[in-house]
This record gives structure tokens, C-alpha cells and sequence, in this order.
């Protein structure tokens, strides 16, 4: 995106990473693949690879296509629809058999049997589905796809009101009200100091803008 009126990594002071909210990679379940290693192993074999539904070109369902593509090296081919509800009935149905959902979408139709759970894209497993392994756990080491969230402040914000706002942000975030409320949500808590949000950002920033080259997205 070329457009932007502001620079996210100089335009904002980080205070805080408050939450991230997992998506899980799922199948329908006449895909003959049940683990991600299956499913890479099926795309390779397959001429034309492995087809996937997203939410629209250039969203996070999108990109962590693109992102495993590029990391274990097989075709997965985007199939795009106007939101996540069009998207996930042609999985639900069957005509598309692969997608990136956040998981408090799709965790239900998962429980019920309508979809294959195969991985959550965040290092860590999901609060909401614990028996989901990670991508890194299925062999992708290093692979994150989460949609977080956090608090940032105006450029220049003084050290004291920052680190106020951090030391504030993190006991809401820990105490037990607003983590049950998180989870309920299907969104896992974090936390942090600035420097660590900072950090994180940073990389993140990195990271995306190479896979939205590798896309070919221009906004």
C-alpha cells in the first residue's frame, strides 16, 4: 500500500501488544489430508497445486496463503470472495477445499465435524483449540500468521506517559475479567513492554511488506 498518509513505523510510539487472534488453517473433510504435512505433501503431488478461500485479495487470509506457499514451496492458488461468510460456505460445501479463518470463526463448524483443523497459524497454541498444533509444530518452524492488536501512541509521546500506559495496559490485560473476556472472543492475551512491541512491529512490518511483493499486491 502505497497510499498511506502516515508511516507506521515512525509515525506511532509502541506501548503495548495487547492480544493476538489465531486463525486456523482448515480443510473440508473430503480433502485426503488431515496434518499439514499431508496436505503439502498432496499440493506437490497435485499439477496445479492446492486451491484456497479467502476473504479478499490482500487480507490476512489471503497472505498466510501466500507466506506457507513461499515457505515449503508448493502452489496454493487463492480463490477470492467479497467477505469470510461467502468464503467459508464454498469450503463448507466443498467447492474450495482449504482456508485461513480466524478460529472463533471457524472452530465451530470444526467441533461439529464440517471442517478439518489442521494447524493454528500463531506460534503458540490457541487458548480456544489446544488440541490444534502449531504450524512449527507441523513441520513450518517459524511460521505466524496472527491478526494482533495494540496500543500505540503519537511519535514523541514522553518515556514517563509510555511507560505508564504499558505498566496500566498490562495489568488490565492479566487481570482474570479481561483475559475470560478475550478467550470467550477466541482472542489469546499478550502483553509486553514497549521495547518488545516495538520489536515486534518492526519485524512484522518486514515480514508482510516481502510477502505482499511476493503477491504481487499494489494498492
Amino acid at each position: 500500500i502505497n497510499n498511506l498518509s502516515f508511516d507506521f513505523g515512525k509515525d506511532f510510539a509502541p506501548i503495548m501488544a495487547i492480544a493476538n487472534a489465531p486463525q486456523i488453517l482448515v480443510a473440508h473433510p473430503s480433502l485426503p489430508a488431515s496434518t499439514v504435512q499431508e496436505m503439502i505433501a498432496l499440493a506437490k503431488a497435485t499439477p496445479d497445486g492446492l486451491q484456497y478461500a479467502s476473504s479478499g485479495a490482500g487480507t490476512m487470509s489471503h497472505l498466510s496463503g501466500v507466506l506457507l506457499s513461499s515457505a515449503v514451496g508448493i502452489k496454493l492458488t487463492q480463490i477470492p470472495y467479497p467477505g469470510s461468510a461467502q468464503s467459508m460456505n464454498d469450503v463448507l460445501a466443498g467447492r474450495v477445499p482449504l482456508m485461513f479463518g480466524p478460529a472463533a470463526t471457524v472452530w465451530s463448524n470444526v467441533q461439529a465435524g464440517k471442517l478439518k483443523a489442521l494447524a493454528v497459524t500463531q506460534p503458540t497454541r490457541a487458548a480456544i483449540a489446544p488440541d490444534v498444533p502449531t504450524m512449527t509444530e507441523s513441520g513450518v518452524p517459524g511460521y505466524s500468521a496472527g491478526i494482533w492488536m495494540g496500543i500505540l501512541a503519537p511519535a514523541g509521546t514522553s518515556a514517563e506517559i509510555v511507560g505508564k500506559l504499558s505498566r496500566a495496559a498490562n495489568e488490565a490485560v492479566k487481570s482474570a475479567e479481561v483475559t475470560s473476556l478475550l478467550r470467550v472472543q477466541g482472542v489469546d492475551p499478550l502483553g509486553g513492554s514497549p521495547e518488545e512491541f516495538a520489536r515486534f512491529i518492526d519485524a512484522e512490518l518486514k515480514k508482510w511488506a516481502g510477502v505482499v511483493n511476493d503477491a504481487g499486491i499494489r494498492k
